[in-house]
């Protein structure tokens, strides 16, 4: 449940078993709960770098705690990257990189686990830390990001026509929400820009003709039906999105910041 400060109060622990007490009072038939608190890692880096809130995110195991920090204005844009999402590697960028390569295989250790069980938590737990990682690296290489805007990925069209039944399978365990909100924070964080633009055949679009076909793409490699274009597909995608942020309307003021070519192998 969600409470703000009209029924919750966090207070000072008397004892040295926890941190503090999440006091609540009037949640019905005049119960009042005191939930003991002990304090991650991250709330006191964030404690320390700005203001606590007087609203809580309560559920069965923990309590989520909400901070406003001031970050400053946002970095002059001197660099610009286009990145796609994929399972071979978490993020392909628009100057060639690709980032979190091992992702498939974190993803792999989870199917394996019993769903619920103990260790189908420590392997989402070891995905999504991994995850945040990824993050972090993708975010600290530039000043503005474009990213696709995808919904629905255990039924995406995109999805469905690159990756096997075996691997959208593990979409929902991958968590492409989660991937985007860490993206989103890290940018946040470090004053980087954060945009995103349709995705439409971004994977089947050749960069240099300006062929689209679906049989451009062929797991992951990229080979152009009409000019042999070929390179990684992921990169390519990559590149597609910053390009279609950069003939967009808010992009334009960019052009001068992209180079003409690319590594796509």
């Amino acid at each position: 449940m969600c409470v703000s400060c009209t029924i919750a109060d966090l207070q000072e622990s008397k004892s040295n078993a926890f941190d503090a007490w999440l006091h609540l009072t009037c949640i019905g038939n005049k119960v009042k709960l005191d939930l003991p608190i002990k304090f991650h890692k991250h709330y006191n880096k964030l404690n320390e770098q700005g203001k606590r809130l007087n609203a809580y995110i309560i559920t069965q195991n923990y309590v989520q705690f909400c901070f406003e920090i001031e970050t400053g204005d946002k970095k002059e844009v001197k660099k610009v990257l286009g990145v796609d999402t994929g399972i071979n590697a978490l993020a392909s960028t628009s100057d060639g990189k690709q980032y979190g390569t091992d992702i498939k295989g974190c993803i792999e250790r989870i199917k394996r686990c019993k769903h619920g069980s103990k260790g189908h938590k420590r392997a989402s737990n070891a995905l999504r830390q991994r995850i945040d990682e990824v993050a972090k690296e993708v975010v600290g290489s530039t000043d503005l990001i474009v990213v696709e805007k995808l919904k629905n990925m255990n039924n995406n069209t995109k999805l469905k026509g690159r990756l096997s039944r075996n691997i959208r399978s593990s979409i929902g365990s991958w968590n492409y929400a989660y991937w985007l909100e860490r993206l989103l924070f890290n940018c946040e964080i470090n004053r980087v820009s954060f945009r995103s633009v349709v995705p439409y055949y971004t994977s089947q679009h050749c960069p240099t003709c300006g062929h689209t076909d679906r049989m451009n793409r062929r797991g992951e490699v990229f080979q152009c039906q009409k000019c042999d274009q070929t390179g990684n597909a992921d990169k390519i995608a990559a590149w597609n999105i910053l390009q279609r942020f950069i003939l967009g309307i808010y992009g334009s003021q960019y052009k001068s910041l992209i180079p003409t070519t690319c590594n796509f192998l």
